[in-house]
């Protein structure tokens, strides 16, 4: 397959500024055509084959642009940075500012031709002060011309100016002619076209602030540039009364929200290209028992109608058609917020991946209850008790009516809490009181399944999470369980992909000075076993560690 963007080497130290920026402009122009779908550049990639593509651009762009502003940071901290480690206090030591003081005064001794005693002072100053080494001040020749602190903007060339290396500064005053020579080279889209509109990134001014204007995560070092610009009366505005310094800003937000997938994950994923798949409904063993004939001896020595042996006809299998469902996340902020606070811009976004998370996981619970037979349970003894009890009889039923291996694995869906459940459940009991999770898991293996347990809760039914804590009484496990069980393969998740245009902006968007995080997931859940391969399952639970005792019996 083609590739629309060039590759980008793993060390990207090893590019000089002009392969870098040559590169950055390049990614420019691929991501604009793509938006644009430029035909010529884009050939006969099919839809998914460009959405992975731009995906790799995207990608290799944002790396791109991180690197060079690393290198701009890095740069533009140059200065400071080398003035703080090369900075060298004077020092002027007191016994020789003190020696340096009596040779010029008046009463200095002097001697048979009147002259002051210069050279016996000239020794004294030398037996009794540190030498004070310096540095020798270095030729002119050696020093050249300083060379001033750019402070403009300044105007770089891309990698489509005709003439012009990519990353030089240009001239403003041959700017004209460079830009027409650039227009007859690249040409005028014809009217044979439609008058295309054609966009080339020509140039690009950055401004680069001094040090000392520039803020950085260092409060201290930030206190002094700003001091550094005050008045002379050092005037500023501090609260009245109690603390008279403003607290110190903490701008990083912690994130305790996951985006994780159990339950797409527990699910075989196959690709749906074309928005969604047609499976076929199978059959199960009775719908084969009139293929099976059994004659006895007697019967056959009878022959006739005795010994006629029946033979099934096919019956073509229906098919159910099973489309991808759109769900998407769109979130828009000020362009300025995002510049002065980018920490909570990042917060925002993870928030919304993990709330999106939420919704999509709902979604696939939902489904596969809506296919599933549903089923309940009562509560008898205890969680443990029961929740085994329950699923060593559903696996036995699904076992049967399907005719498994004994090996056959199964799959058991249940909610993330049920795991501390069973570990305070297990704790009430007489013996083996203290389990982990970990060691549940291993319970609930043993049982004949394995576990996968989901974050999020299915829509109808008893709620399988927790509402808001208010004070008061702290809020129980919820005593009802919802849980699927099915084996290994009964359900597929049907992965349409996903479509991530990160940032976007428009010409709506910037009139308000806003931009938008915007992407979507197309996925579903189809069923691929029989009706009978898979049970929702609602158990009234309760962590009570009651056991049944040697005169109580389970009523069956």
């Amino acid at each position: 397959m083609d590739t629309l963007f060039p590759a980008v080497p793993e060390d990207l130290a090893s590019l000089s500024d002009e392969d870098l920026t040559s590169l950055i402009d390049e990614h420019v122009a691929g991501r604009l055509m793509i938006r644009e779908q430029n035909a010529d550049f884009l050939g006969d990639l099919n839809a998914l084959q460009i959405v992975e593509q731009a995906r790799v651009g995207k990608t290799q762009h944002e790396a791109l642009l991180a690197y060079k502003e690393t290198l701009v940071e890095a740069e533009q901290n140059f200065e400071a940075e080398i003035a703080a480690l090369t900075e060298i206090e004077a020092v002027v030591e007191e016994p020789v500012a003190e020696l340096a003081a009596d040779i010029e005064e008046d009463d200095a001794p002097v001697n048979g031709d009147g002259d002051a005693a210069v050279v016996v002072e000239e020794e004294v100053v030398v037996a009794s002060a540190p030498v004070l080494r310096r540095p020798p001040a270095p030729s002119r020749e050696r020093v050249g011309v300083t060379a001033e602190v750019e402070t403009g903007a300044v105007l770089t060339a891309a990698a489509n100016l005709e003439g012009v290396q990519a990353g030089q500064p240009l001239d403003p005053s041959h700017l004209a002619k460079i830009l027409l020579q650039t227009s007859k080279r690249l040409g005028k889209p014809s009217h044979a076209d439609g008058g295309r509109e054609e966009r080339y990134l020509l140039a690009s001014a950055q401004y680069r602030f001094p040090a000392e204007r520039i803020l950085t995560g260092d409060i201290e070092s930030n206190a002094q540039k700003i001091r550094a610009l005050r008045n002379s009366e050092g005037n500023s505005l501090v609260a009245s009364g109690g603390l008279c310094a403003p607290l110190t800003p903490l701008y990083t937000i912690p994130q305790f929200a996951t985006n994780a997938r159990p339950v797409r994950d527990a699910l075989v994923s196959f690709q749906a290209d074309r928005g969604g798949v047609n499976v076929p409904v199978p059959t199960t063993l009775a719908s084969a028992a009139d293929a099976i004939t059994v004659i006895s001896e007697a019967d056959d020595a009878l022959g006739g109608t005795f010994a006629t042996k029946s033979c099934l006809d096919q019956t073509c299998l229906s098919f159910v058609e099973t489309a991808v469902t759109i769900i998407s996340h769109c979130r828009e902020y000020g362009n300025l917020n995002a510049r002065a606070w980018p920490e909570s811009i990042a917060f925002e976004n993870e928030l919304t991946m993990a709330e999106h998370a939420r919704v999509a996981e709902g979604f696939l619970l939902d489904r596969i209850k809506t296919l599933s037979i549903n089923v309940t349970t009562a509560n008898t003894y205890s969680t443990t008790n029961d929740l085994i009890y329950a699923i060593t009889r559903a696996v036995s039923g699904i076992r049967y009516r399907l005719r498994t291996s004994p090996d056959f694995r199964f799959r058991a869906l249940l909610p993330v809490w049920i795991a501390d459940m069973m570990v305070s459940d297990i704790s009430a009991t007489q013996f083996d009181r203290f389990v982990s999770r970990e060691r549940v898991r291993g319970i609930l293996r043993e049982a004949g399944v394995e576990p996968s347990f989901y974050l999020d809760t299915p829509s109808t039914g008893t709620t399988q999470g927790f509402a808001d804590e208010a004070a008061g009484a702290l809020d129980d496990f919820p005593d009802v369980v919802q849980w699927a069980l099915f084996p290994e393969g009964a359900f597929i998740h049907v992965d349409g992909g996903s479509l991530d245009l990160g940032l976007v902006r428009d010409s709506t968007l910037n009139s308000t000075n806003d931009f938008q995080f915007f992407g979507e997931t197309f996925e579903n859940v189809a069923r691929l076993a029989p009706a009978q391969a898979a049970l929702w399952v609602t158990s009234t639970v309760c962590p009570s560690g009651e056991f049944p005792s040697l005169t109580t019996a389970l009523s069956c």
